[in-house]
């Protein structure tokens, strides 16, 4: 299904490759934030073990994975969500030169910025971020072998798997490029200006 459009903004949206190339931009982004969290989880350790002159426990053990796994996301999410907020795109859509619009021509919301962020976008869901945030919260998780929270951490895992596919599918599949994401909130990446 594509939104009324006329053939001047038809012809302005932003194609799969340029996409795909923010996309990419964006996940050495997100490995570099990541890597930034593994070097304090690190620290952490080794300040709670009096710099590594006493024996780790597993509660250190556990807050340092703790600041991987849920680190991971929220700072990636907190800088992506400022960068939308003030330059509606993220560092990868910047270097690829395209930005996020409303279909309408309206001016982004905050509230489409939340959704458009939090609802299957393969930025928040996807493979690095499975292995960044998810393989730590697999350990975390271990202590707390509840079935609510091994089937939140097996719904996760699986739509950071499934997202960049439904994503690019759905991308290559539209008139307009469109992710599933975008189409839900009314949003399409566009050229930048």
């Amino acid at each position: 299904m594509s939104l009324p459009r006329t053939a001047g903004q038809r012809a302005a949206v932003a194609s799969v490759r340029a996409r795909a190339g923010g996309y990419i931009v964006d996940m050495v982004i997100l490995a570099a934030v990541s890597l930034v969290l593994v070097v304090a989880g690190g620290l952490f350790v080794l300040i709670s073990t009096g710099w590594a002159t006493s024996n780790i426990s597993d509660p250190v053990v556990y807050e340092a994975l703790a600041i991987v796994g849920l680190g991971t996301p929220l700072v990636w999410s907190l800088m992506n969500l400022l960068l939308l907020a003030t330059r509606q795109q993220t560092g990868g859509q910047y270097v690829a030169g395209v930005r996020l619009a409303r279909e309408d021509g309206a001016p982004l919301t905050r509230a489409n910025l939340l959704a458009w962020w939090f609802l299957v976008n393969p930025l928040l869901f996807s493979w690095p971020m499975a292995c960044a945030a998810g393989l730590p919260l697999a350990g975390v998780i271990s202590l707390a072998l509840g079935r609510l929270t091994v089937a939140v951490f097996v719904t996760v895992v699986t739509l950071c798997v499934v997202a960049p596919l439904i994503a690019l599918v759905s991308a290559a599949l539209d008139g307009q490029n469109r992710a599933l994401h975008d189409r839900i909130v009314g949003t399409v990446v566009v050229p930048a200006d």
